[in-house]
């Protein structure tokens, strides 16, 4: 039984958990229930009519058979489900309050517990409260005003950074179905997690190696094979919904979600979702979403005059298939590279604190400041820091990453990499080492790292505005032609 200290310890922790889930969540909700958006749009109202598409005409009457879309996973519209019936029977006209409840919660939950939980619980070593305390602040300055929004991106990413801290805690067989429900839960959410799957498993089988070194070979086995057994248990589980609606309404056996019917918003054409948003990124750099009077369309596009050109040169405006879009790259390797170079930077240039712009010509120097900052100060604890980084960390950090990595040749919104940029805060601020102080730094040094500073934060600025001059109207006074 655990001794009297270690039980002080357990309940300190927890008390300290959810102190720090109090501020963020506060934090947040302050902000929140007092921000300019009460509707939701595009992708976000889709979701949330698909939230009360569960109702028969909203009479009451749930049926998971009433999930009419491809496009989409069911997961994350039934989470939201209470809310529409709460909303429905009690809270007429207040769904953006209650939406707004959730969006706090989501924060509460991934930037003031998981993330520094997982943090420590990988590296072995405590988080000071500052530490905690710069890590949320810049979470909220950066992405503050998407959790107005009924978007999967954060939510999907909570799920997953939860499996990995179970993971990370117990390899015990009700923490492994945990677990492999939680990724499931990603998955059906944002259906890219599913790459992040083969990584899990085999992080899985790491922790099971690190647990059992002295057991036999046979016991490591059978150990290994009766948790791939619950973990695929578990995400059966919570795919079986998804299979239900796909031979019903779709005539498909697949367990995953289909993905499809993604519409072209020039072509009216229907299509997968990946091969419509791969054509799309060849030939953008970026995309951002208009809601405010300031910008002529919806669309907010930064056109990518290289790839446009190079599917000028081939007569193209389309990939039926993946085989195709391979082609087209291997073809064109070079000028792809700089699309994906250029995808990659824009997707950490966040300029905007939610994915719905009001003002799309407003000042974004604050989000440019902090973002290039963050980024200088994270690439400054890798580079001199790297070594420490063990082979065990790589499966992990695969596990994390990869479907930004796969996000890369899409057209780029700065959502598709938010656990790069969570990775990347949390190198800054939890990472910096302790004995990088002031008073340590010699002269020479601090002069070296001012000057790498200026420079990185030139070539930022001059990135950013480059991608900016190709913004399909650049003055508030455009008109769609």
């Amino acid at each position: 039984m655990p001794d009297s200290n270690s039980l002080r310890v357990r309940w300190w922790e927890s008390r300290n958990k959810w102190l720090w889930f109090l501020l963020t969540f506060i934090l947040f909700t302050v902000h929140l229930q007092t921000s300019r958006f009460e509707d939701q749009y595009y992708d976000a109202e889709f979701y949330w009519l698909l939230a009360k598409s569960f109702d028969v005409d909203g009479g009451g009457q749930f049926s998971i058979y009433n999930f009419d879309t491809a496009l989409r996973g069911y997961l994350y519209p039934l989470l939201n489900y209470p809310a529409t019936v709460l909303v429905r029977e009690s809270l007429e006209g207040e769904s953006a309050g209650v939406i707004k409840f959730l969006g706090a919660l989501w924060a509460g939950a991934l930037f003031g517990v998981v993330c520094p939980a997982l943090w420590e619980k990988v590296t072995g070593r405590p988080v000071t409260a500052l530490r905690r305390l710069l890590f949320i602040v810049v979470c909220f300055v950066l992405w503050r005003d998407y959790f107005n929004f009924t978007l999967t991106d954060f939510p999907s990413t909570l799920v997953l950074f939860t499996a990995l801290l179970l993971l990370y805690q117990s390899t015990s067989l009700p923490t492994i179905f945990a677990v492999g429900a939680l990724v499931a839960a990603a998955v059906y959410m944002r259906p890219l997690y599913l790459l992040s799957v083969p990584f899990v498993l085999a992080l899985l089988v790491q922790q099971l190696w690190v647990q059992h070194r002295q057991a036999t070979s046979p016991g490591l086995v059978k150990a290994a094979v009766s948790r791939i057994l619950v973990f695929a248990a578990a995400f059966l589980l919570v795919g079986a919904p998804q299979y239900l609606i796909n031979t019903n309404s779709y005539n498909s056996n697949s367990y995953l979600v289909l993905a499809e019917g993604a519409g072209d918003v020039y072509s009216g054409k229907k299509q997968s979702l990946y091969l419509f948003l791969l054509k799309e990124g060849v030939s953008r750099q970026r995309y951002e979403s208009n809601v405010g009077p300031t910008y002529p369309k919806p669309q907010v596009s930064f056109f990518d005059p290289e790839g446009k050109a190079m599917l000028a040169e081939e007569g193209r405006d389309n990939f039926d298939t993946y085989g195709e879009y391979f082609a087209f790259v291997g073809r064109h390797p070079v000028g792809m590279l700089k699309v994906y170079v250029r995808h990659f930077f824009n997707g950490l240039d966040l300029l905007y604190s939610g994915p719905y712009i009001y003002n799309i010509f407003g000042s974004t120097l604050l989000n440019r400041l902090v973002v290039y900052t963050v980024l200088f100060v994270a690439l400054l604890v890798i580079v001199r820091r790297i070594r420490a980084v063990q082979p065990r960390h790589w499966l992990l950090l695969a596990a994390i990453l990869i479907t930004c990595l796969a996000s890369v040749p899409l057209i780029i919104e700065c959502r598709f990499l938010i656990p790069l940029h969570l990775l990347l805060y949390a190198v800054a601020f939890f990472g910096w080492p302790t004995e990088w102080t002031w008073r340590r730094v010699k002269l020479p040094q601090l002069l070296l790292v001012g000057l790498g500073f200026g420079l990185f934060m030139w070539l930022c600025f001059t990135v950013s505005a480059t991608a900016q001059q190709q913004m399909e109207f650049t003055s508030p006074t455009a008109q769609v032609q």
